[in-house]
């Protein structure tokens, strides 16, 4: 029993990444440039594994999350992924890199913070956050 510990302890290590959301990324939402709210301000670029950048994160996920952090630590509330391309490393081994945009949004129009690693809404919820009503819900109606 105590192998079989040992066993899932390292296959789970081996799938951690080590890419992790920052506090500051934790209030940033991936957002598209229809989907961006009105009334936010510009703040800048967002780049990923683009020099100086020398980030080289192996999937598309863990670049979310890279931007996500950085335009955190711009004190952005959103990012709009502009570009993302996979490119190898010299030992062959892919990598993604990409660019962005960080805005700083007011309150009044800012969701509530995403709950995905990679800044994917959740399917069950609507535009304004909530649950989608349900049958009984309607009866109620």
């Amino acid at each position: 029993m105590r192998r079989l510990g040992i066993v899932l302890a390292l296959g789970l290590a081996g799938c951690s990444t080590g890419v992790v959301l920052t506090d500051e990324g934790t209030q940033v939402q991936n957002v598209s440039d229809v989907d961006m709210p009105t009334g936010c301000n510009l703040l800048g670029d967002v780049r990923i594994g683009i020099p100086p950048d020398a980030a080289m994160p192996s999937t598309r996920d863990e670049l979310a999350i890279l931007m996500r952090n950085k335009a955190g630590a711009m004190g952005g509330t959103h990012v709009v992924l502009e570009q993302a391309e996979e490119r190898q490393r010299a030992n062959g081994e892919p990598y993604f890199r990409g660019r962005g945009r960080a805005y700083a949004c007011p309150d009044e129009v800012r969701g509530p913070p995403e709950e995905t690693s990679g800044g994917e809404a959740a399917a069950e919820e609507d535009e304004g956050g909530g649950s989608l009503m349900t049958d009984e819900d309607a009866e109620l109606l």
